[in-house]
């Protein structure tokens, strides 16, 4: 079934059906004041870092779906009859629907019985706060008479708190109508507020969750909307909510418009200056234009004009923007990652950068310095950070600290500003500090030399760059394939930017390490007809052609290519067989044959059953790195067929079987040892965006800096 198309022209894709397979989502704000929004106005906001300063509630995987999120509500105030031009939550039958989402916007219209209302969601540039611009227009050939009703709710500002210790968080929050501002605090009033208000004159008002939805009530069917009007409630414990009532009669033809805002400040008076300074439609409409004007720019660095028409929408506007999202959030906030248990990813921020590279070099030289901040000056890193903290989280994986190698080298060619190496940052210890030349040196000598396994490769530790391969049982002897061939992709670049650098003695080095990693791998990792994935902890192979099951990897000879450690002949044999043994209509497969039921030896993979994720599901992530490898080959026509099958547009006119949104890039789609074979699951915040981009663009077109040239 069709639930959308794509709008070219103005870079949006239109929802034509609320009632899509699962919430489909855009992202509003540029990585500091943020949301995420649906397509029927579900959805939630946050500041900064969705665990420690979130704004508004939102319950993940609850009955009803989508819920809460930005409502508004429009009442007839003759017939007492209300409904939601979002279609939720209210889910009357809409005499027209449709959403719009944009490049950091969202517009979504809908209309019953001659009143439409439409309602677009921004956060302007450099501002921390949202804005609902919302016009009303009566269709009719008559007066009406309307009351226009609003409703979020607010969310304890630590995330984690607000679900693990309600009776605490609900005594000390106060929700109260100040100012023609509604604000939700700390009783102390230690973390701020979030605030709402209306720019105008209301009728009435709700800061208290029963109050508005009555007592057992729920938002689609409110208790305000059947009264007509809100109570004016404020709360002094319990729920607070931005809830507001206005009255507004308009003539056959006649449309008016209204301003509400959203957001987070330090201080009432901040609340009250955004009211003053931006509360007004020429200020909005200003700010409007900055938004559109940013995006349009931010797209300009790179358009390409191919036979294929998938390709051209991904790579002009989709993936560009996707990857923008990726930069700004890792793997922290989306629809599946909760924005409480995960930070931004050191090995996802870094792969990240590449995404954007071309267009925003300065803003990833930050990201990747304050990635190096939670390097330790042994080498490795945390796992992850807190943005609005900065404190790491996590360590022990074996590829992490690898990956800034790639990014740093990036940076480096796509700039020429080889002074950055010189650049002095600390450790996450605290106690040391070193250049950007000696935190990358720190890096790859780690991995080669210092947490090296019985066969001299890099132990895996709690996993590499697949998290569920937990193959260190308490020996500290599992070794990573995975690991040694990306330690051979950081070695030859740390050798050429020791060659820009005139440390001739320091390439020669890299180059001699690199050649006793290559031949490691080639004695030890080499089966006969493929290279293993890794060694577990009691020396036994993964991924070996005396396995049963989880027999043929793609990462091991995918990046076997990669690093060059496998000669030509050796790398077309293993290619050959990933086509022949992995290839599927929508994807390849991470390994074959599955897993079938727990294994502790390997761990998490296990844990899924056949065609799932990890275990033998099509992990997008994978896929462009066997595009890379394909014309590294020179085999353009099949990169080119890989590179097509996780196009999402191609799901556009199926999107039942997909479910997921067909405009950006999801983590995994089930594989075809899975009942559910093509569904598509953890869309938007996953390294396939920027790995697809690095693969159509630096690969498959050709189109890559060099240090010169």
């Amino acid at each position: 079934m069709n639930y959308g198309y794509f709008d070219k022209e103005n870079n949006e894709y239109v929802v034509t059906r609320p009632d899509t397979p699962t919430p489909w989502i855009n992202y509003l704000g540029q990585g500091k004041y943020g949301g995420i929004i649906s397509a029927t106005a579900g959805g939630y906001s946050f500041y900064k870092d969705p665990r420690n300063c979130r704004v508004t509630r939102y319950r993940y995987n609850g009955v009803p779906m989508d819920r809460p999120g930005r409502y508004i509500y429009i009442r007839d105030q003759e017939t007492g009859e209300y409904f939601s031009p979002s279609w939720n939550p209210v889910q009357k039958d809409l005499d027209c629907y449709e959403c719009r989402h944009g490049l950091g916007y969202t517009r979504i219209t809908g209309g019953l019985k001659g009143i439409e209302g439409s309602t677009t969601y921004f956060v302007p540039i450099g501002k921390d706060f949202e804005i609902w611009r919302f016009l009303l227009k009566n269709k009719s050939n008559r007066k009406r008479i309307l009351r226009i009703f609003t409703y979020a709710e607010f969310c304890f500002f630590d995330a984690v708190m607000d679900q693990q210790n309600v009776d605490w968080v609900q005594q000390i929050m106060r929700c109260q109508f100040k100012n023609n501002i509604i604000y939700f605090h700390r009783y102390d009033e230690i973390h701020g507020f979030s605030f709402f208000f209306k720019v105008g004159k209301m009728h009435s008002y709700d800061c208290g969750r029963d109050q508005f939805l009555g007592l057992y009530g729920d938002e689609g069917k409110p208790l305000a909307l059947e009264k007509g009007e809100c109570s004016n409630s404020e709360i002094f414990r319990a729920n607070g909510v931005a809830a507001t009532c206005l009255e507004v009669e308009l003539d056959p033809a006649e449309e008016k418009e209204f301003l509400y805002f959203l957001g987070k400040v330090d201080r009432r008076e901040d609340a009250v200056k955004i009211q003053k300074t931006y509360g007004n439609s020429k200020s909005v409409d200003v700010m409007w234009r900055e938004l559109n004007e940013y995006w349009k720019e931010f797209i300009s660095h790179f358009h390409a004009d191919t036979p294929d028409e998938k390709m051209n929408l991904m790579l002009n506007t989709w993936n560009q923007y996707q990857n923008m999202v990726t930069f700004d959030w890792s793997r922290f906030v989306s629809m599946y990652q909760l924005g409480i248990a995960r930070g931004l990813g050191t090995r996802d921020s870094n792969q990240d950068t590449l995404g954007v590279m071309h267009t925003i070099p300065e803003e990833t030289k930050k990201l990747i310095i304050r990635l190096l901040k939670i390097q330790f000056p042994e080498g490795d890193s945390y796992h992850q950070f807190f943005p609005l903290t900065g404190k790491g989280d996590g360590k022990g994986f074996s590829d992490d600290h690898l990956w800034y190698i790639l990014s740093v080298s990036a940076y480096l060619k796509e700039t020429g500003n080889m002074g950055f190496l010189e650049e002095i940052v600390p450790f996450a210890d605290g106690e040391g500090s070193a250049s950007v030349y000696e935190h990358l040196f720190r890096a790859v000598n780690f991995s080669m030399n210092k947490r090296i396994g019985p066969n001299e490769l890099p132990l895996i530790g709690k996993a590499d760059w697949n998290d569920t391969l937990n193959l260190d049982k308490g020996k500290g002897k599992a070794e990573s394939i995975f690991t040694a061939n990306l330690l051979g992709v950081a070695l030859q670049e740390m050798s050429e930017i020791a060659y820009q650098l005139g440390k001739e003695g320091d390439a020669e080095n890299y180059e001699e390490w690199y050649s006793q990693m290559k031949n490691r791998v080639n004695e030890v990792a080499w089966d006969g007809e493929w290279y293993i994935r890794a060694f577990d902890d009691f020396g036994g192979k993964i991924g070996s052609v005396s396995s049963k099951k989880g027999k043929f990897y793609l990462n091991a000879q995918s990046w076997s290519v990669l690093s060059g450690f496998a000669e030509k002949k050796r790398a077309i044999q293993i290619m050959d067989l990933v086509y022949e043994r992995l290839n599927t209509p929508h994807g390849i497969i991470l390994f074959e044959p599955p897993y079938e039921g727990y294994d502790k030896k390997i761990g998490g993979t296990t844990t899924y059953p056949p065609g799932a994720k990890e275990n033998s599901g099509i992990f997008c992530h994978a896929n462009p790195w066997a595009v890379i490898a394909e014309t590294i080959l020179r085999r353009g026509d099949r990169a080119f067929m890989y590179y097509s099958q996780i196009l999402p547009p191609k799901w556009n006119e199926k999107a039942d079987s997909f479910e997921i949104e067909p405009y950006v890039y999801c983590q995994n789609i089930l594989g075809r040892h899975h009942p559910q074979f093509g569904l598509g699951r953890n869309s938007w915040l996953t390294g396939t965006a920027a790995w697809n981009f690095v693969a159509g663009v630096y690969y498959i077109l050709g189109i890559r800096p060099h240090y010169d040239s």
